[in-house]
């Protein structure tokens, strides 16, 4: 009776044929075992995940799948019958396994090779899109990114980059020697360290969205300074103050003293020897035009005081108030709360446009003192431009306003002619702070008018606050100058018995 062949059985009768030829043999599994038909294998399936060994061309090839991407490779050739070079099936198998554990391990791929400065430059826009204000920390980021980043790094793409090369950009921007070599500007170490944040901000930014594997700035330290860490505050007393607001209303000459010496020499020419104006020019070496308009230059020729006006009562302001230069510039009519004596700020003017304050604590409202009060109606009742809408300080004679390095440089002039030490306009805002904070004004109420988002910026103020009977605590510990301290009193603030007692007592205790 014919009985049907088991499935092992099956396989040992279809492999018995070993000494078949190659072409009925197709693989070699092993020195020891035979192959196995290709009909038995193709019947077999191999576990999910595992991938699959094929032949082609007398090689073996491995594919897989990697994060639903299929994978081909190469394994190796074949083992010949009767040979020992080339790959069993066995083998092949091993190596397949080796390939998928090496390139599973492997990163993915970037989604799209970008280079520093267009993650820059996507990542401020993704700043704004998530609510950022486009005020000034987003102008300094493209300012950063074109000035430092896009002509160090170039087009190298952001997964690219290694630690090696943020050190040395690090160094580079530190090296003051080759800065100048270069014709470029000496860094402080505080830019420095601010470019590095930004620089790391921007690599972080890389990783999340899949075009660089790591951040190389983690394993680079920021650059420290203990100098950058203690800045002192620069600002100005009361007489510092007055001196400045003396000298912006001063009249000051149109003329430089070389234009009236060459003036008084024309005049000089024109008048007494009585020469033609071309003549005239011929002397002094100039055109005949120049030479009439230096015989008018005289002392008496003062720079025009509208602009000066507005000087005094943007310096006094800035001082009394706090504001920054851009909440300033962009300070509409009305904006000034007279009923409540208040000054608010709604509407920035930074780079060129109006914005909105950059952050919730930067709208506020700030005391407006009698002096500032009365400094800002004197503007305004000599202002052809009194609309509500109307600039504050806008520019007397087209209401635009006022450009901000013009500002800066006639600030700089005035103090020299007031004999005030230099400082920067900026530095109006911490006299604000300053004398506030000296007078006792609590440090929240100082944050709340000073527009500071965190606590931690007012503080910086706390060193010029009074404290409450400090002087006379430390007296208490040391006494007045010249007093000698009673022992038994001291010893009865330190919480001891005097000496006088004690003695007393362990009599007693006898």
């Amino acid at each position: 009776m014919n009985r049907p062949l088991r499935h092992d059985e099956d396989q040992l009768s279809l492999l018995g044929n070993a000494d078949a030829g190659p072409a009925d043999s197709v693989a070699v599994v092993s020195d020891e075992q035979p192959a196995k038909p290709r009909a038995l294998r193709h019947r077999q399936r191999r576990p999910h995940g595992t991938g699959a060994v094929f032949e082609k061309g007398n090689r073996w090839y491995g594919q897989w799948y990697i994060r639903g991407k299929l994978v081909k490779r190469s394994l190796g050739p074949m083992r010949q019958p009767g040979s020992r070079e080339g790959l069993t099936r066995t083998q092949a198998e091993a190596r397949l396994r080796e390939l998928m554990l090496e390139t599973n391990a492997a990163p993915p791929p970037v989604a799209e090779r970008m280079s520093v400065a267009e993650v820059g430059d996507r990542r401020i826009k993704h700043l704004a899109r998530s609510g950022r204000k486009p005020d000034t920390t987003l102008a300094n980021y493209e300012s950063e990114i074109r000035i430092h980043f896009a002509p160090h790094f170039g087009e190298t793409a952001v997964d690219d980059v290694t630690t090696g090369d943020v050190e040395e950009f690090i160094d580079a921007c530190l090296d003051a020697e080759d800065r100048m070599d270069r014709g470029l500007t000496e860094l402080s170490v505080k830019t420095v360290r601010n470019l590095y944040v930004h620089l790391n901000g921007i690599f972080e930014f890389a990783v999340s969205k899949g075009w660089a594997h790591a951040n190389p700035c983690r394993a680079v330290d920021k650059p420290a300074s203990s100098e950058d860490d203690d800045t002192e505050i620069h600002f100005l007393d009361q007489a510092e103050l007055d001196a400045l607001l003396t000298a912006a209303t001063t009249p000051v000459c149109r003329h430089t003293p070389a234009t009236l010496a060459r003036a008084a020499q024309a005049r000089t020419l024109r008048d007494l020897e009585g020469l033609e104006w071309q003549q005239v020019g011929e002397r002094l070496g100039c055109s005949a035009a120049t030479a009439i308009y230096l015989y008018r230059a005289t002392p008496e020729a003062v720079l025009d005081d509208d602009l000066a006006r507005v000087d005094r009562a943007l310096y006094l302001t800035a001082a009394m108030t706090g504001l920054r230069q851009g909440e300033l510039l962009g300070l509409r009519r009305r904006d000034v709360d007279w009923a409540a004596q208040k000054v608010r700020v709604v509407r920035p003017y930074v780079r060129g446009k109006f914005r909105t304050p950059k952050s919730r604590m930067s709208s506020r409202a700030v005391p407006m003192a009698d002096r500032v009060g009365q400094e800002l109606e004197l503007l305004f009742q000599a202002s052809a431009y009194q609309a509500e809408d109307d600039l504050v300080f806008g520019h007397p004679h087209t209401g635009h306003p006022l450009e901000r390095s013009q500002v800066s440089k006639r600030f700089k002039r005035t103090l020299k002619r007031a004999g005030v030490r230099e400082i920067r306009f900026h530095d109006l805002r911490h006299t604000f702070g300053t004398r506030c904070a000296a007078a006792g004004v609590p440090l929240r109420t100082l944050q709340a008018w000073m527009g500071h988002a965190d606590i931690k910026t007012t503080m910086v103020y706390t060193h010029y606050a009074p404290g409450a009977n400090e002087a006379e605590l430390v007296n208490g510990v040391f006494g007045a100058p010249g007093a000698r301290l009673d022992p038994g009193t001291a010893a009865a603030d330190r919480g001891a018995v005097p000496p006088a007692a004690a003695n007393t007592e362990s009599h007693r205790a006898r």
